[in-house]
């Protein structure tokens, strides 16, 4: 039997699984817990709020399992606001998601790796080893799909075989008892405080990427069916694996320790495995993160790819290589990561995509509802297509928590917020000139 030409191979259920988690579970894993506890001190309180983060990302990809299966191409966002709404505001959103759901990620994942290979080689500069990473993995990238898919699978099992790792260790050798995040009377109280709105923030931005196999949707194989319950399963699996990694940290290291630190795996892999272990456990966290900043480099380009199919001004990235490597819009996302590498602070990163992220996200789950008005007097064309449970209460759900969200961002960063907003209304400006050419 003669090979599958490159241009034809398809990815399948696995390997999307593996790229939600990839991309899921990132830097925020290693790096959120200690930015939370300077707004909480109740370990409940923490459980909790990364329990409501994780349904709240079920109830978005429930109903992103429901539009993939409507319209099975790539491009998440950008693909289904242009077709239930408007070119425009399509473009605005492919924009915003290359921007805040891939662009900025990967400059955010890539910072987390240098901080903590930075953290036991203090002489490299974190910048060279960020730029360094993105540099690596984009000319892995640029081969050929089949071997994108093989290794990012590889990356992402090693990646996980770290996470069972940290778990194991952590529940044998935890100092602290799980009672530790039984609820009392003020942690119930602090639930409800205004300072766990900000702390669950943190939360939200952990689980973005959840919608990750939707941008290579072309690229799967009976991508109806394969697409939404990639989305399902590697959200669920991600709830699971932040629970169980917060509940290691807050039982492995005092959360005195933990307060602040941006590197909270070396911290505690220190307290589990001495100075030499956590040095060592410290490698294999940073080896980790490459999974994520691979998923994203590996599918961001598949946005702007799309974007060049419907937008004359924009026909020079919908060039696909021989191999199905969208090699131009490939080398355009790895200039933009550089030169925010270069330019921007971790927190200006993080607040402001996210920003644009969520508005893009509430767009598109409300678009459920409007495609099932349009779709409301024709039956069924299809015995595959994939209807939200339980609807409307899942995107209810999604679009009420991040309007919170949104809420929350801009009382307490407006500076970012603002930078959000300008992305938001750029896109809109570019829309025509994108449309001219």
């Amino acid at each position: 039997m003669s090979a599958v030409p490159p241009s034809t191979r398809k990815v399948g259920l696995i390997t999307c699984v593996f790229l939600v988690l990839a991309i899921v579970v990132g830097n925020g894993i290693y790096t959120n817990l200690g930015l939370q506890l300077l707004s909480v001190s109740s370990n409940f309180t923490i459980l909790a709020l990364w329990l409501i983060g994780g349904i709240c990302a079920l109830c978005g990809a429930l109903s992103y399992a429901e539009l993939s299966s409507l319209m099975p191409h790539s491009g998440g966002e950008y693909y289904y606001l242009s077709r239930i709404y408007h070119p425009a505001l399509g473009t605005t959103g492919g924009i915003m998601t290359q921007y805040g759901g891939m662009i900025a990620p990967t400059a955010l994942a890539s910072m987390a790796f240098a901080k903590y290979v930075s953290g036991i080689f203090p002489s490299c500069p974190p910048t060279l080893i960020a730029i360094a990473l993105v540099t690596v993995i984009t000319g892995t990238h640029l081969i050929n799909l089949g071997f994108s898919a093989g290794f990012q699978d590889t990356i992402t099992a090693l990646k996980f075989l770290l996470v069972g790792t940290i778990i194991f260790l952590g529940f044998r050798y935890a100092t602290q008892s799980p009672t530790i995040f039984l609820p009392t009377s003020s942690s119930l109280k602090e639930l409800f405080l205004p300072s766990s709105g900000v702390t669950l923030l943190f939360c939200y931005y952990a689980y973005a990427g959840w919608s990750s196999a939707t941008y290579i949707a072309d690229d799967v194989s009976s991508s109806r069916k394969t697409v939404g319950r990639s989305l399902i399963i590697g959200t669920l699996l991600a709830t699971l694996i932040y629970l169980s990694m917060n509940a290691v940290f807050l039982m492995s290291a005092p959360s005195e320790e933990l307060r602040g630190v941006i590197d909270v795996g070396h911290v505690v892999a220190t307290h589990l495995l001495g100075a030499h272990g956590g040095n060592v456990m410290a490698v294999l966290i940073a080896l980790g993160l490459m999974a994520g900043v691979s998923g994203m480099i590996w599918v961001g380009p598949r946005i702007t790819q799309m974007m060049g199919k419907d937008l004359p001004a924009l026909t020079f990235f919908d060039h696909v290589s021989s191999t199905n490597v969208p090699v131009r819009a490939m080398l355009l996302q790895y200039v933009l990561v550089v030169l925010l590498l270069l330019t921007s602070s971790f927190k200006i990163v993080l607040v402001s995509s996210q920003f644009t992220l969520i508005c893009c996200q509430i767009m598109t789950v409300f678009g459920v509802s409007v495609l099932r008005k349009k779709q409301a007097a024709a039956p069924d064309a299809s015995q595959e297509i994939f209807r939200c449970p339980l609807y409307p209460l899942p995107s209810i759900i999604f679009i009420g928590v991040s309007l919170l969200a949104l809420g929350y961002t801009i009382s307490t960063n407006p500076l970012e917020s603002g930078i959000g907003i300008g992305v938001i209304l750029f896109g809109l400006a570019l829309y025509p000139l994108f449309r001219r050419g």
